[in-house]
């Protein structure tokens, strides 16, 4: 009897035959899928890659729309970062414009200062007398003003008209003309400041009040505690003072 030769397995082999094996399984695998997906589903196989591209891009946009919404998320922190400083800003642009105001003579104040009344003088005329002498006039009341100023007065007003940088006195017959409007005698000022320094610089030794009571005018001055003095109702123009380049 004669025998069978031996037959040699090389190692290519072996590893040939493992991978045919396991690529057999993967095939046996997704078939088996496919057929259980086909049976529990009612989805073909190419519907499901359809809808695993539909997914996919999906995804891709979910990400744009996370970054857009990171994004957008920056700029409104921004915005409300900025709309605070902006109210910062407006509240401090609002506080100078009200000091410009009441620097301005728009506000009506109040506080501490002076009453000062000033009439005309009760002295009778003899015949030939001139009659102003007995009269008060816009250079007493400008005169009174100054010193005021002067003394630290920070407000004041004349028979209730603001008086401001641009206010102008003059006389017009028995009247005196202040922010173009006619005021008479008795003349009362009311000055808010310092009231014991301006006390003492209006009743100093040559000043205005000394001066009218030498003349026999009646000057009458009182503290208040609290004053008021009205704003400005006149309006600034300024047609040909224009602001320095």
């Amino acid at each position: 009897m004669a025998a069978f030769p031996a037959i040699r397995i090389s190692r290519w082999q072996v590893a040939l035959t493992l991978v045919f094996v396991v690529a057999g399984f993967l095939v046996v695998t997704q078939v088996r899928n496919e057929l259980l997906i086909r049976q529990q589903l009612q989805v073909p196989s190419q519907r499901l890659e359809e809808l695993a591209f539909v997914l996919r891009s999906q995804e891709r946009q979910r990400e744009v729309l996370e970054q857009q919404i990171v994004a957008l998320r920056e700029q409104v922190s921004a915005y409300e970062q900025g709309t605070v400083q902006g109210r910062a800003k407006l509240a401090q642009l609002g506080a100078q414009l009200e000091q410009l105001r009441l620097q301005a003579g728009f506000t009506a104040v109040e506080g501490p200062g002076l009453l000062i009344e000033l009439n005309d003088s009760p002295n009778p005329l003899r015949p030939g007398d001139d009659p102003n002498t007995v009269i008060l006039h816009y250079t007493d009341l400008q005169a009174i003003t100054n010193e005021l100023f002067a003394s630290g007065a920070e407000a004041l007003a004349i028979n209730g008209e603001r008086v401001v940088a641009t206010t102008g006195l003059n006389c017009v017959g028995t009247t005196i003309l202040c922010n173009i409007k006619r005021i008479a005698p008795p003349y009362r000022l009311t000055a808010i400041g310092p009231a014991d320094a301006m006390l003492a610089y209006l009743q100093r030794p040559a000043g205005a009040v000394e001066a009218l009571r030498a003349f026999g005018f009646p000057v009458k001055l009182s503290r208040g505690a609290r004053l008021s003095v009205p704003a400005y109702r006149g309006s600034y123009r300024f047609p040909f003072a224009k602001p320095a380049l």
